[in-house]
């Protein structure tokens, strides 16, 4: 074999060498890139724990009509339980003699001195109302003090209402608001006729005298 054969050769092995090289290089490289890429991908998950939301409770509502109906209740209530305190004067006029359960007062009628637990207010002609709500407890004649009127209130109170006219217009029994009418001033009174025509207006809490002042405020 000549010297040219030889180094054709040895050029081919050469060339055949640098291609293997070169492949073997690239197949690194590809196997390199693939492991780099695969390394980078997230980790796929095996699982994915679930809760289960559960759905709130409804609400406990009243019916809408059964609220209105309560509270128009209520609002009944409060409107009878404020007319039931109110107060009013039995009669618009001047006091001819006022209440005194310590100092004696002079009696014109019968010319003396006596105490008088009661005020006596001049209304010729005038209606006489009631001074608060309550219940009729008696309708009758007095003998000193003609016709009378006596009315049952709340809270241990009691008010008489004296010298009427001769037919006042209530009855035992009945239940009156303040401002009813129930009866006239008259002149029936016996023992204070030297006097105008004039209310006795009494009131007493549990049983006992009070002036009427305090209770008409």
């Amino acid at each position: 074999m000549n010297n040219q054969d030889k180094k054709g050769r040895a050029g081919r092995g050469y060339y055949a060498v640098l291609t293997l090289c070169a492949l073997a290089i690239g197949i690194s490289g590809y196997l390199f890139l693939s492991a780099a890429l695969d390394s980078a991908k997230p980790q796929e998950q095996l699982s994915v724990p679930t809760t289960i939301i559960q759905p709130p409770a409804p609400a406990q509502t009243r019916p809408v009509s059964t609220i209105g109906a309560e509270a128009e209740k209520t609002g009944d209530e409060a409107v009878k339980e404020a007319a039931e305190k109110i107060i009013v004067s039995p009669v618009k006029g001047e006091t001819l003699m006022d209440y005194s359960d310590t100092e004696l007062q002079y009696n014109a009628t019968t010319k003396d001195w006596r105490l008088h637990t009661a005020v006596d207010i001049a209304a010729p002609g005038q209606k006489v109302m009631a001074a608060m709500a309550g219940t009729v407890t008696d309708v009758y004649d007095d003998d000193f003090f003609g016709a009378t009127v006596v009315i049952k209130h709340d809270d241990g109170y009691e008010t008489r209402y004296a010298n009427l006219t001769v037919m006042p217009t209530v009855k035992k029994g009945d239940t009156v608001k303040a401002g009813d009418v129930i009866g006239a001033v008259g002149d029936t009174a016996i023992i204070e006729s030297a006097m105008e025509p004039h209310l006795h207006f009494q009131v007493l809490k549990d049983g006992n005298p009070i002036d009427p002042k305090e209770f008409i405020k």
